[in-house]
């Protein structure tokens, strides 16, 4: 059984309050926010807490989309500062600046032991259009890095654009996939990957990517992360926030049962959360 979450981006343009209120009445037992989303919200920390309280989910992940090399910087100190008094269980960390791949596993590692002193776990994500563009690059620097807390974030959208197979997740511990996005992918990719992973993600089993061959084979393997359904998609942004929840928690949940990650009911799934 695995808990499903509703990332950040999903709902990226939904305040925080509707965020919450409409994650829940999709069914998602957590969240994800960018450190934007809790610094805008201008809501106090107490109020966050009943909020989430009030609606039973909580903040399972926060985006980190700088240069976590050159060490920590105030928006990490924000995001470790709510993970103290929320509670988050883990960071999304890709890396765009152009560092050598060997220079990048003692920063690596240096977050993991920042993120720990507040019982944080990192998922290095890995992505076509990024610094490190391969599950094989990502898995070189948690290897090396080797932190209790330090993973990877499989995002499949970036597994099929990437060209990632089944075999490249042999050997590979389960424990080591801090969290898995789903999604689905456009039948061609297209000429800028970019522009396509930010606005035309399709929603899971409404494209073509083989979805229950990477699931499947994380199944086998043992995974047990959450799985948050993580769509860029301009087409989803222009249906109200509770109806695009909706379609994401349902087209989400089928497409787990269909790989076999099944629960009871999916909503209990948010005491596995807690």
């Amino acid at each position: 059984m695995t808990t499903l979450n509703c990332s950040a981006s999903t709902l990226r343009f939904a305040d925080l309050r509707t965020r919450v209120s409409a994650a829940a009445g999709a069914g998602f037992a957590g969240i994800g926010l960018r450190a934007s989303d809790y610094l805008e919200a201008g809501i106090p920390d107490r109020e966050i807490r009943e909020l989430l309280d009030r609606h039973g989910v909580r903040v399972l992940e926060m985006e980190h989309n700088w240069d976590w090399a050159l060490g920590e910087d105030p928006v990490e100190k924000t995001i470790f500062g709510f993970a103290d008094q929320i509670g988050i269980r883990h960071l999304n960390v890709p890396m765009f600046a152009e560092h050598p791949l060997s220079g990048l596993v003692d920063p690596f590692g240096a977050l993991c032991d920042r993120a720990a002193e507040h019982g944080v776990l990192v998922g290095f994500e890995f992505m076509p259009y990024s610094r490190i563009r391969t599950i094989g690059e990502v898995r070189e620097v948690v290897a090396a890095a080797d932190r209790p807390n330090g993973g990877i974030t499989l995002d499949l959208w970036h597994w099929f654009r990437s060209g990632a197979r089944p075999g490249d997740l042999a050997g590979l511990p389960a424990s080591a996939i801090t969290t898995v996005q789903l999604c689905d992918v456009l039948a061609e990719p297209e000429p800028d990957l970019t522009e396509e992973g930010r606005h035309r993600r399709q929603l899971p089993g409404h494209g073509t990517g083989d979805l229950m061959t990477a699931l499947n084979s994380l199944r086998d393997n043992g995974m047990t992360a959450p799985v948050s359904v993580e769509l860029f998609s301009d087409e989803l942004d222009a249906q109200p926030p509770a109806e695009a929840a909706r379609l994401a928690f349902d087209a989400g949940v089928k497409t787990l049962e269909r790989a076999g990650f099944t629960a009871p009911d999916w909503t209990t799934t948010r005491e596995q959360a807690r």
